[in-house]
């Protein structure tokens, strides 16, 4: 059973302490020192659940109504929840100074205060229900923080009691003074004033003029930060289109190079093919003379016909070159025995390379330039690779392309020639089965560069 309060400390008195600071408020919203003599009033003074929601309550109430309680509305809520709890009558002044007796004393028990909270806290519910943004915020302030936002309006000069014209003492409650301060520091920002502060607004104004104006640097400084972030991050977004910009320009540009590039070689190549198909077969009218005779065998390995070509060539004064063409991994090689063809059995004596071994002389693709040399040599140091086409683009043979080869050796027998004109029909058939059985190869998914054939 609780005891009825005699005293509780009053509100003025635990407001500010000696250097400003507010102190923690433990009783209701109203002076406990006056007029405590209902049970509700000593349920409210006595218990600190209780004083905590009539605060909550009061809070919701003002920023509600946005002024003064409603004595008539309020003392009509108090009567109704007296009732509703059940709530033990207490003597009155009017009894007292009546001389009437007192009411019989009854026990204010747990269950009564429990009732009461319950009845407060719902009150404030359905009046926060009402509110909306920084009305709602108001309403769930702490006491103490009611106090602070008035103590600073006092300071800053906006509060003051505006009947007497004296500065007000901060009791927490936002009545008319206070909501009508508000409204003048709002004015004073230059914000809308609706008496109600914003939570931006309610740092504001709790700060000192020093710390007002460190606040505003660092916001100032801040607000600079972040433009020169932004401009920065332009900067940096234009530089990076830009450099977009700039590389698919020039991935453009290499692939335009790269396509002209590709069409110049093709066309370069086309052009070598189609003067190869028009000088090859005039070339080869020519050399009549220059028999080109075909062998074919079949492979015991492949069971596929192969073609050999054979060609005895004379400088008329006994310098020999037997010229042999055949098949060669993804080549058409084309080499030449040198031979004394006036004593076979005596050596035919030319220059030689110090290097390879091979024999120095002089040669000349299609109509190009006549270069110096050295003939490789092949098993045997008199058995030199004249000419070697291919079936791919990278080198200076190429079997589409090359329509003759001219060879010029220097011998103990004299100058000697050797022609080879790839448009020769026999040549030509040596050729084309060449590339046919690399073609197969290539199908097979078998290594194109193996060994084909080797030369009879």
């Amino acid at each position: 059973m609780l005891q009825k309060a005699t005293w509780i400390t009053t509100l003025a008195s635990v407001l500010l302490c000696s250097t400003g600071s507010v102190h923690a408020i433990d009783g209701p919203s109203f002076d406990c020192s006056h007029g405590v003599n209902t049970a509700l009033a000593i349920i409210l003074c006595s218990n600190s659940d209780a004083a905590s929601a009539d605060w909550n309550m009061s809070s919701a109430f003002w920023a509600a109504f946005k002024s003064d309680r409603d004595e008539t509305e309020q003392n009509a809520f108090n009567q109704s929840v007296s009732w509703r709890c059940g709530l033990p009558p207490q003597p009155s002044q009017l009894d007292r100074f009546y001389g009437f007796p007192p009411p019989p004393a009854q026990p204010i028990t747990q269950a009564h205060v429990n009732c009461v909270i319950s009845a407060f806290n719902a009150r404030t519910a359905i009046l926060r229900a009402r509110l909306r943004r920084d009305a709602l915020l108001e309403s769930k302030l702490t006491p103490e923080e009611h106090i602070e936002i008035q103590q600073a309006l006092i300071i800053k000069g906006f509060l003051r009691n505006r009947v007497q014209k004296y500065r007000a003492n901060p009791d927490g409650q936002f009545g008319l003074n206070t909501r009508a301060a508000i409204r003048d520091y709002q004015r004073s920002i230059g914000a809308s004033p609706t008496g109600f502060l914003s939570d931006q607004q309610r740092v504001a104004v709790l700060q000192s003029p020093e710390e007002m104006e460190a606040r505003e640097a660092r916001a100032a400084a801040e607000a600079k930060a972040k433009r020169a972030a932004i401009d920065a991050k332009k900067q940096a977004e234009e530089q990076a289109k830009r450099a977009e910009e700039q590389a698919k320009q020039e991935a453009e540009e290499r692939e335009k190079k790269r396509l002209e590039e590709e069409a110049a070689r093709a066309a370069e190549w086309r052009q070598k093919i189609d003067e190869a198909q028009r000088k090859g077969p005039e070339y080869a009218a020519k050399l009549s003379d220059v028999k080109w005779t075909l062998r074919e065998h079949i492979n015991p390995m492949t069971e596929e016909m192969e073609y050999t070509v054979l060609s005895r060539q004379s400088n008329g004064t006994g310098a020999v070159a037997n010229v042999e063409g055949f098949c060669e991994r993804n080549q058409v090689p084309f080499q030449a025995t040198l031979e004394n063809d006036h004593d076979p059995a005596a050596s035919l004596g030319f220059i030689t390379s110090r290097f390879d071994n091979g024999i120095i002389g002089k040669k000349r693709i299609n109509d190009g330039p006549v270069e110096p040399t050295s003939f490789p040599a092949e098993k045997w140091r008199n058995r030199i690779t004249v000419a070697s086409l291919i079936f791919t683009h990278d080198g200076p043979e190429v079997a589409e392309t090359t329509w003759r080869v001219l060879a010029e050796i220097e011998t103990s027998r004299g100058t000697l020639y050797i022609k080879i004109p790839m448009f020769n029909g026999n040549v030509q058939k040596l050729i084309a089965n060449c590339q046919h059985r690399y073609e197969v190869e290539k199908r097979r998914g078998g290594h194109p560069d193996a060994p084909m054939s080797q030369p009879m």
